[in-house]
């Protein structure tokens, strides 16, 4: 890392306070009678921590703006290691959103529960939990499949949650499978952390029977679409949630890179960073003269403790001219991400309190593309996509100039008395793909 940036980073955070608590939503908190059968929302809160922790919920009823609802949260209290399970989260005959707000600690997973007058339970399906890893970001655009309204009397309800504490506005398009538009694109405002949910949304658009539909949402705000296809009273019950797409290689050693592309690997572990082994340098084989265009590199990371200092470097990419590309940082304080993106003061920095834990497994990928002038970071924990970052390059001369290409791993030793190596924390599986 260099100094004058290593400095810059120290007096832009040292005046910020850590975020401890976070929150999450259930779109669909349901309490409602149809067809002689209650559509109930259930939620199970688990302490994963050792400590008692305390969960604040809060139910928005359905069309009403969350930032003036008066009403207090409710404080669940729930000890170290055990689970509450959350029943009747709406009123009776209600339907909307679920706020619980808490520590890191607590973990949140959701179900509805289709139940008799005989208080039998008739079928089940999860309910989505949105939390910062899976919420669709502002002017992204969302695809919700698998929609019908059929002869055997499955219907489709469809909502969309705003995740903001300012109003939003988004457009709804539905789409039959052979591409073309049911009726005409649909424009809605919605108000500040709230949920409009449209019963029987097929009818609404104008259709009789249909299956295979396909709707196309995006708002101007961060949001959360979602439908629920089920036969009313009966066990036929499905929630229907964003798509996702077939960008990246998710397993590393896949697809198929072009002709002429530069591929390392290095399957398996190749650094675990220790006291006095903490840093690698793989070398990129590069061949002289040839101007590429893109590098995308990916690998697995397994997370120990927070290293002592304030920051720690955990990869960049670099030419031995003094070029930095890009360098990916960790505030552990914070659990913040910082792309150091190759000239002082240039940081795209992510959230607090995402995506970093403790002794947790990560898949990283970035794409650092000189056509589009963009670098693309994501992070996967667990198999889900917790972060996307992008940053302007500043360094698009993506060739050898007779020098040395290396991607590095680590660092030597502690730099500036705030940048601390990663020990504890294991590398592996390496991909790193450049393309002309």
């Amino acid at each position: 890392m260099r100094k004058t940036v290593l400095f810059g980073l120290i007096a832009l955070f040292a005046s910020l306070v850590p975020a401890f608590a976070g929150e999450v939503y259930v779109p669909f908190a349901s309490n409602k009678l149809v067809s002689g059968s209650f559509y109930r929302t259930k939620v199970w809160v688990t302490n994963t921590g050792t400590a008692t922790q305390r969960c604040d919920v809060r139910f928005i009823e359905a069309e009403v703006d969350g930032t003036k609802v008066t009403t207090a949260p409710t404080p669940v209290n729930v000890a170290g290691g055990a689970t509450v399970v959350l029943s009747n989260v709406a009123p009776v005959g209600k339907s909307g959103l679920l706020e619980l707000s808490g520590p890191s600690q607590l973990v949140v997973t959701s179900r509805l529960e289709v139940v008799g007058l005989d208080d039998s339970v008739l079928g089940t399906t999860n309910v989505p939990v949105v939390a910062v890893g899976n919420v669709i970001g502002a002017k992204k655009v969302a695809e919700i499949q698998g929609l019908e309204l059929t002869q055997r009397g499955t219907i489709t309800d469809f909502g969309i949650v705003n995740l903001n504490r300012a109003s939003t506005q988004c457009t709804v398009k539905g789409f039959r499978s052979n591409n073309t538009q049911i009726a005409q694109t649909v424009v809605l405002s919605l108000a500040p952390l709230s949920v409009r949910h449209f019963d029987q949304a097929l009818s609404i658009l104008g259709e009789n029977l249909i299956t295979d539909v396909r709707m196309e949402v995006t708002c101007d705000k961060q949001f959360y679409p979602y439908a629920l296809v089920y036969k009313p009273g009966a066990a036929e019950t499905a929630f229907m949630l964003p798509s996702e797409t077939l960008e990246g290689d998710l397993i590393p050693g896949g697809g198929n890179p072009a002709d002429g592309a530069i591929v390392v690997q290095q399957p398996g572990v190749f650094l675990a960073a220790k006291q006095g082994a903490s840093f690698k340098a793989v070398v990129i084989p590069l061949v002289n003269g040839v101007q590429y265009k893109k590098a995308t590199m990916e690998f697995d990371l397994a997370t120990g403790r927070y290293p002592g200092g304030l920051f720690s470097g955990i990869t960049s990419l670099r030419r031995n001219d003094r070029t930095l590309f890009f360098g990916l940082i960790v505030r552990g304080d914070r659990s913040k991400t910082l792309l150091d993106m190759g000239v002082t003061d240039d940081i795209v920095q992510g959230p607090n309190g995402n995506p970093w834990k403790e002794r947790s497994n990560f898949h990283l990928w970035f794409e650092y593309n000189t056509e589009t002038r963009l670098l693309t970071f994501k992070a996967y924990r667990n198999g889900a996509l917790v972060q996307t970052l992008t940053g302007r390059t500043n360094h698009n001369d993506l060739s050898l100039n007779g020098r040395v290409m290396s991607v590095d791993f680590g660092m030597t030793g502690i730099a500036d008395g705030a940048y601390f190596p990663p020990v504890g924390w294991t590398y592996s599986n390496l991909k790193v793909v450049i393309e002309q």
